[in-house]
């Protein structure tokens, strides 16, 4: 059982979700700044609090779980062929011309004169082919049962974060030796990475 929460507490924990910055957080909630560093690891070491976090992220996690699993429903049924919902708008030409006459040219027309030439519709059919192909690739990828590239081709992907592994693990060893901020580095590190990549 989760144990109450002071308002201070509650709000410490919003924010360090936020944030994942305890000292921040712990300021945020209205502890002074002076007490907020010793308060942090009593915060962070407090049950209730630790609960209330787990307890919000499950809750995060399984929301955005459910809607990735009905965006995987509807790949599959799209791949499948299988009927599925279309909402669009039918434009009558005629009717949009005759509503739009005397209209300065170049401005919006008005929801109640769209509303004279278009209408929502929906059917319920399958997918076109074009869009059954794409999503069968999807499945299949996201399944691991299609890779684009040939077995060579990622033999060399591997070795090459290997590698850029291997000198990032060199680099923060030296970086260390020397007494550099090992933050900097990396970020140096990744931007060059980041730069060769683009290339």
């Amino acid at each position: 059982m989760t144990r109450k929460l002071t308002a201070k507490q509650r709000k410490f924990a919003n924010e360090f979700i936020k944030t994942n910055n305890a000292y921040k957080s712990a300021i945020k909630a209205g502890y002074a700044k002076g007490t907020a560093r010793n308060a942090t690891k009593q915060l962070l070491e407090n049950t209730g609090i630790h609960e209330y976090i787990i307890k919000k992220t499950e809750n995060a996690e399984k929301h955005e779980s459910d809607e990735a699993d009905e965006v995987l429903k509807n790949v599959y049924r799209i791949a499948a062929g299988k009927p599925i919902k279309r909402d669009f708008v039918q434009t009558d030409n005629l009717k949009k011309e005759i509503a739009l006459r005397g209209v300065k040219k170049g401005s919006n027309p008005t929801a109640t004169m769209r509303s004279g030439y278009e209408t929502n519709e929906t059917t319920i059919t399958p997918a076109a082919t074009k869009e059954q192909v794409a999503a069968a690739e999807l499945w299949f990828k996201l399944n691991g049962k299609l890779k684009n590239d040939s077995k060579e081709v990622e033999e060399q992907k591997i070795r090459k974060l290997e590698a850029e592994a291997d000198v990032a693990e060199q680099k923060a060893r030296d970086a260390r030796i020397g007494g550099q901020d090992v933050g900097k580095q990396f970020d140096k590190m990744f931007e060059r990475l980041k730069e060769d990549s683009d290339k």
